[in-house]
């Protein structure tokens, strides 16, 4: 379910910590210069700054989505994880809930609560948050993809993880053994209250 993972925090471009956002990014493309909106990348925040780093995995699929705009001659794309499988003239530009998944779960790159902050996000699909009051206990956020209900609907759930370093990877491996404390579903509307609820407001 989680195949596209990216730490929250890296190198901005001019050298800076760069903070997980998304902005639209120049592309070249063979029938000329192109655009892609909502690419996820490193920035420092500084509205002086240019510069900008794409994590490994947005730059490989960006070389995807390119070959897609090419084919069809387009000139401006909207990131997204998978290609989508349409007959529109406009394929790229098809609005979902992937594309809508991806911009909410970002915009909490770098989010600070009073007793919780993120650690990493899976674009489209998770947030972790871990404690300030205990470094073993963290919070999860998992998008529903298969839920009956309407809308787009998260669970949330706890869980102690006790390694020095929390990895998505170790993670995965372990959450299998069932050590997840469901705490309940939130609709993505309601997210932002339930967290600031949970964790006070920094």
């Amino acid at each position: 379910m989680f195949d596209q993972t990216i730490d929250p925090i890296d190198s901005c471009g001019c050298g800076d910590t760069g903070y997980l956002t998304t902005r639209t990014v120049p592309i070249d493309l063979a029938h000329g210069v192109g655009r892609i909106d909502k690419v996820p990348v490193y920035h420092c925040r500084s509205t002086d700054c240019q510069e900008f780093t794409l994590p490994p995995l947005v730059s490989r699929r960006l070389e995807d989505i390119a070959e897609e705009m090419e084919k069809v001659q387009a000139t401006e794309a909207v990131y997204t994880w998978e290609s989508h499988q349409t007959q529109s003239s406009e394929p790229l530009k098809r609005t979902n809930d992937q594309t809508h998944l991806q911009a909410f779960t970002l915009q909490f790159s770098g989010r600070e609560y009073a007793d919780a902050h993120v650690v990493l996000i899976v674009p489209g699909q998770a947030i972790f948050f871990q404690s300030r009051l205990e470094d073993t206990e963290y919070y999860v956020l998992l998008y529903e993809a298969n839920t009956r209900i309407e809308g787009i609907w998260f669970s949330f759930l706890k869980f102690y993880y006790e390694e020095p370093e929390f990895t998505y990877e170790d993670f995965l491996e372990w959450s299998d053994e069932g050590h997840l404390k469901e705490l309940g579903r939130i609709p993505l509307d309601e997210v932002e209250d339930t967290l600031i609820g949970e964790f006070g407001e920094c």
